[in-house]
């Protein structure tokens, strides 16, 4: 019988010489059978698991993904701790899920390939740590702030109060949309005016979508949603500006909620 073939699963990226300061230290693969272990290629080193080719194949890894959801939620979790310890001990360039090569040769080739562009990355997130902001809100009160001080919605309360009942009807109908024009207004200015001052801070950032309601299975509505690249040395800095933002707006129905340090995927791809 011919040997049992296997794939290579890419955990990540780090650079070689780091590797001297921190040696590796295996930990059990994706499989629960095989050891991650490293390869060296000049100045890179890429951290992997070899994995059985048959089960990692495109097409029976996809049915997998989409009928085995017990494994695929385990799975991903080894994937996201890994990379979580991975990003403490060095500057971790951090693979997708599942992300395969079908031999020590193809990876090799590719990145070889890629090393100068490898190199840039490991210099841009050398040092730093890779945080979220979701900033929440409760929308009664700060609608309620609209009405008092909006000076367009109180002179349009002020015209319809003279009009016929069914006049005023129509008429209250379109301040109903005028304050929740107002209210989408200020909030993004309050979230933008925020994210402003944290990106001083950061050395990089970018701006995500932000979740629904069903997404979050939270009560209070996303606003805001960013990711910011943040020298070690600053995290303390970016946290205590959030810290103190979430307190001086908590009684106008904001929420703040920062996570990390996360490996830095928002940066790197």
């Amino acid at each position: 019988m011919g040997q049992k073939e296997n794939y290579i699963y890419l955990y990540g990226i780090v650079p070689a010489n780091e590797l001297d300061v921190t040696p590796f230290s295996p930990f059990t693969g994706i499989d629960k059978e095989q050891k991650a272990t490293i390869a060296r290629y000049g100045d890179i080193a890429a951290i992997y698991t070899v994995v059985d080719a048959e089960a990692y194949e495109g097409e029976a890894l996809e049915t997998r993904m989409k009928d085995d959801l017990e494994w695929l939620q385990e799975s991903a979790m080894h994937h996201h701790e890994v990379l979580l310890s991975l990003q403490k001990q060095y500057t971790l360039i951090p693979m997708k899920f599942c992300t395969i090569y079908l031999s020590q040769g193809s990876l090799e080739e590719k990145l070889c390939e890629q090393a100068e562009t490898i190199e840039t990355l490991f210099t841009r997130i050398k040092g730093s740590e890779e945080w979220n902001l979701k900033i929440y809100c409760d929308d009664e009160p700060l609608r309620e702030h609209v009405l008092q001080h909006s000076p367009s919605i109180k002179e349009k309360m002020k015209e319809i109060e003279s009009l016929p009942p069914g006049r005023q009807f129509f008429e209250k109908r379109k301040i109903d949309q005028l304050v929740d024009d107002e209210l989408e207004k200020e909030k993004n200015q309050f979230c933008e005016q925020i994210h402003a001052e944290l990106t001083e801070i950061a050395s990089e950032e970018k701006v995500k979508t932000a979740w629904s309601k069903d997404v979050t299975g939270r009560e209070l509505e996303m606003s805001w949603n960013s990711v910011y690249l943040i020298q070690k040395n600053q995290v303390e800095a970016f946290l205590e500006l959030v810290q103190q933002k979430n307190e001086e707006s908590a009684s106008s129905g904001w929420k703040f909620e920062a996570t990390g340090p996360w490996p830095a995927y928002h940066f790197v791809y």
